[in-house]
């Protein structure tokens, strides 16, 4: 009987000990992390940069292993899209290209991986990366975003023949009202609005039948559509810095956008745009690029990204190696198009797409891809791009000699943003005069801020 209880007790023990290590066994297994399926999509607007990094992708992917979708979400909604996956996260994806000027409230969500957690400033340093690439996007030190892949400037495209024409040399120096010694690219934003004065008025609005219905020979980012460093926010930011105004401090807190500099900038743009094109497609960017294509401009304020389209089947007959480019004629906002990664258990693949898309083969294809400022000193000296005909005339816009405005790095800088420009589509439709359009648009500055 004693023989029966003893078996007894250690079979009850044995069985409290098999389901013992079988309830730990079990409690590993589902507390262990699933693991991370290698498979990210990237947020992603239309673009060359678009279409040459999608060429690239299988050989990230079979590098790495690491399955990449490319989301093309329409360039007008992207901050929208990016803020409402942040606020209400879906897994819709892991990281996203995004505007410097847009950062700050996506920022302010902590959605966002800092940067620097994965690499030091000094590794990144010691890879070759501008400091200043590396400061501009830095929010309360912590870089959420590598401007890696657009670096873009605003130039001045020009048709060659209009300024060196000896009849046009000799019809401007006939003009009562020039103050320049002689018919040239303008170096600054006194002469850019007196060559567009010019051009309006000389043979009483037409210029050699250039243009829809023989006017509007110059077209700028006049529009109030677009946002942050699109439309006419890109003259009039940097118009205002000029002049010694501004929109925001956001260090301060002081609203500067009613100041006199700035109202003097508003004034200006209003002036600018009486002489330039009308709002056709309500996007001043296209506009230009078609004026150009038609060769229905002789000067546009536009984008660098299309610089390679001057000499290709993209042009009319009529166009076709007509247009060069020079330094835009006044400043320019920061302009740094790159990867921000989402605080997901992907980062860590995100975070190989980020060195992979600056690896140099990949960084100096989307700088030939697309002219853009370089990020890196290897890919500056590459002879392809240190010899380019636009590199000179792009470092000098943005940058080198024209400055770049200050970021305003205020959470609210989207809707400060979109209140200024619809302020100065009222200054340029003439519903309101410049200095009522200051003045609104800093009471709107002022509610948003709180």
């Amino acid at each position: 009987m004693k023989e029966i209880k003893g078996l007894a007790t250690i079979t009850i023990a044995i069985v409290i000990i098999v389901v013992g290590i079988a309830a730990v066994a079990a409690y590993v297994v589902l507390t262990q992390e699933a693991p991370v399926e290698k498979a990210i999509t990237i947020a992603w607007t239309e673009g060359p940069e678009f279409d040459f990094v999608e060429a690239h992708i299988p050989e990230f992917e079979a590098e790495t292993g690491i399955e990449v979708t490319l989301s093309d979400i329409p360039r007008a909604h992207i901050i929208e899209r990016i803020m409402l996956e942040l606020l209400s996260p879906t897994g819709a994806f892991h990281a996203t290209c995004m505007d410097a000027t847009e950062l700050p409230t996506v920022a302010a969500t902590e959605g966002l991986v800092d940067l620097y957690e994965f690499k030091p400033k000094s590794e990144w340093l010691a890879e070759g990366f501008y400091e200043s690439q590396l400061e501009v996007p830095t929010i309360d030190g912590k870089l959420y975003l590598v401007p890696g892949f657009w670096n873009g400037a605003l130039l001045l495209y020009y048709w060659e023949e209009y300024f060196e024409n000896t009849e046009w040399k000799d019809e401007f120096m006939a003009w009562p009202d020039r103050t320049m010694d002689e018919l040239r690219l303008p170096e600054n934003p006194e002469e850019l609005l007196e060559l567009a004065e010019f051009w309006d008025v000389v043979e009483d609005g037409t210029v050699n039948g250039i243009g829809p219905d023989g006017k509007y020979p110059i077209y700028l980012q006049a529009t109030t559509e677009e946002l942050g460093t699109a439309g006419a926010m890109s003259l009039f930011i940097p118009m205002a810095e000029y002049y010694g105004g501004g929109v925001y401090d956001y260090e301060t807190g002081e609203i500067l956008v009613n100041k006199p500099a700035s109202i003097q900038a508003m004034e200006y743009i209003s002036e600018l745009a009486q002489h330039a094109q009308l709002t056709v497609l309500k996007d001043g960017t296209f506009e230009a690029e078609i004026a150009v294509k038609e060769g229905t401009c002789i000067m546009a304020d536009q984008w660098s990204y299309m610089f390679p389209m001057l000499d290709t089947e993209n042009m009319s007959p009529e166009a076709m190696g007509q247009y060069k480019v020079a330094m835009r004629p006044m400043p320019h906002n920061p302009d740094m198009l790159g990867i921000a990664i989402l605080d997901t258990p992907k980062k860590e693949l995100c975070f190989e797409f980020v060195e992979w898309m600056n690896s140099p083969e990949i960084a100096k294809g989307l700088v030939l891809a697309t002219p853009k400022a370089p990020n890196q000193t290897a890919v500056a000296e590459d002879p392809e791009i240190a010899g380019a005909e636009w590199l000179d005339p792009l470092l000098d816009s943005y940058g080198r000699v024209q400055p770049l405005t200050k970021l305003v790095k205020s959470p609210f800088i989207v809707e400060i943003y979109a209140a200024t420009a619809y302020r100065l589509s009222q200054a340029l439709t003439g519903e309101l005069s410049a200095q009522e359009a200051c003045a609104a648009a800093a009471e709107d500055i002022e509610a948003i801020v709180g």
